[in-house]
């Protein structure tokens, strides 16, 4: 029930990622965003989100993790509720920014719940998988869920759904979840000013270099303002006793070359998902819904990974089937990236499976990798630290990727038709996502070094026959 609980959360928080994408043009005629504003329903969630990852998850260390988790899906939900009523941008842009908030102190909980809650290696790899599968999945399954939810019922569930979710997680925490021993000691105050608003300039950078482009004043000031508190952090970092992120994670190679690792993943496939959305609407025809049932394969191939990754790791270890999880999903995107109008949608059932299968497989194995072998104080500090790598890769691959779309997309609008060019446009996207899979790659081979496949747990000592003691216990006279 616990592993429920945390795959249940992490599944609503990822969601929310995606689930209001479809929704936009119906939020746009009946709350009167501009075009311009319109892009912030989802950006402000993402940058809050990934702003606030690294002081999240070292509120769990210092406050305990299942309080910690619990007060940020409360917070959560009551932001789905008041966002699911709004009644104009303003309104809606401030929940959202508040959604984000409590996903970034949850989600980092959720994670480290894993580590210290499934000590085994063979029990947290099965949990893991789990995890990941809900974390991957929720990308897609959000666009399927908003397409139908705006169709079929009402725009607004796409917010108010979170509700009975939300409350069912809390009463279930409050339960089934053991609260783990926590750190005591006082939270770094300096490194979480610091520390998030250097995050939120970055993240805020790739966002608005998307829409606004790379030599934008803004987008400049953000990337700049960004990086130096990010330096300022991590020298203060060195100086204090409880640092929000303990650079001691980063001693241990395989950690390290991990997060570089879910900086690239994630840049190639959140980007990757968004252009097959596109094609499918723009090129192809597809309405919202049909669209979102379009990237099914995708999470098909993706949910696998509960199945095939524990008996995988056992026998070849996290490095190798990141390698070719890798490999996979290069395959994958390069098959992609050659599609047309004409080819349609069946040219795109099997290489989405092996992008979905290949994600799956290397999400978890980078997970697997960052958390093996973990301090059980910083677990928390590492999720977060974990979390946000993936939202700023997530940033950065719709930035470059989004730049590559646009670049093509004028090329391919001289003689030719519109289904054609955005056909094109988006088939450069993807290959340039097999960029960043390629770093992952050479990352995996020339970064990991192997662990030992994780033991199966000890068998229990056979009871004594009749009449007979354990070994070592005297007889009695």
């Amino acid at each position: 029930m616990a592993l429920v609980v945390i795959v249940t959360c992490q599944l609503m928080i990822m969601l929310d990622l995606t689930i209001v994408n479809t929704a936009l043009p119906t939020i746009q005629r009946e709350l009167g965003f501009s075009s311009a504003n319109l892009t912030w329903v989802i950006n402000a969630y993402a940058v809050a989100f990934g702003g606030l990852l690294l002081f999240g998850g070292r509120l769990g260390d210092v406050y305990g993790r299942r309080t910690v988790l619990i007060v940020g899906v409360a917070v959560f939900t009551l932001a789905s509720l008041v966002g699911g009523l709004a009644q104009n941008p303003t309104w809606l842009l401030t929940t959202r920014v508040i959604q984000g908030i409590g996903a970034a102190v949850a989600a980092p909980s959720a994670l480290s719940l894993i580590a210290t809650t499934f000590t085994a290696p063979p029990a947290r790899a099965r949990a893991l998988s789990y995890y990941t599968a809900a974390s991957s999945a929720g990308g897609s399954l959000g666009l399927l869920a908003g397409g139908m939810l705006t169709s079929w019922v009402n725009w607004r569930w796409v917010m108010l759904v979170n509700v009975p979710i939300g409350i069912l997680i809390i009463a279930l925490a409050t339960r089934f979840i053991p609260q783990p021993p926590h750190v005591k000691g006082k939270l770094d105050v300096f490194g979480a000013i610091t520390g998030t608003a250097g995050l939120i300039g970055i993240v805020y950078g790739f966002t608005h270099a998307a829409d606004g482009g790379w030599s934008s004043g803004q987008t400049v000031v953000a990337f700049v303002a960004g990086a130096v508190l990010l330096v300022v952090f991590l020298i203060g970092e060195r100086r204090v006793e409880q640092p929000i992120i303990p650079l001691a994670l980063f001693a241990s190679r395989n950690r390290a070359v991990a997060y570089a690792g879910m900086l690239m993943l994630p840049a190639a496939m959140f980007a990757s998902l968004y252009f097959l959305m596109v094609y499918a609407q723009d090129s192809l025809g597809y309405s919202p819904v049909e669209a979102g049932f379009a990237v099914v394969p995708l999470t098909l191939g993706v949910l696998s990974s509960r199945w095939t990754f524990p008996p995988l790791v056992k026998k070849f270890g996290p490095k190798n089937l990141v390698v070719a999880a890798a490999a996979l999903i290069i395959i994958g995107l390069l098959w992609l990236s050659q599609m047309t109008p004409s080819t349609g949608y069946g040219f795109i059932v099997v290489p989405t499976i092996f992008c979905g299968v290949g994600v799956g497989i290397a999400f978890t194995g980078l997970n697997f990798t960052v958390l093996a072998g973990l301090p059980p104080q910083n677990a928390g500090a590492a999720a977060g630290m974990l979390q946000t790598m993936q939202q700023v890769g997530g940033a950065l691959g719709i930035a470059v990727l989004g730049t590559i779309y646009i670049s093509g997309l004028e090329d391919a609008k001289t003689g030719g038709t519109a289904q054609g060019a955005v056909a094109d446009a988006v088939g450069q996207a993807l290959g340039g996502g097999a960029v960043f899979i390629g770093v992952l790659l050479l990352l995996g081979l020339f970064g990991l070094v192997k662990m030992a496949p994780p033991a199966p747990a000890p068998a229990p000592a056979p009871a004594p026959a009749p009449g007979t003691q354990p070994p070592g216990q005297a007889t009695s006279a």
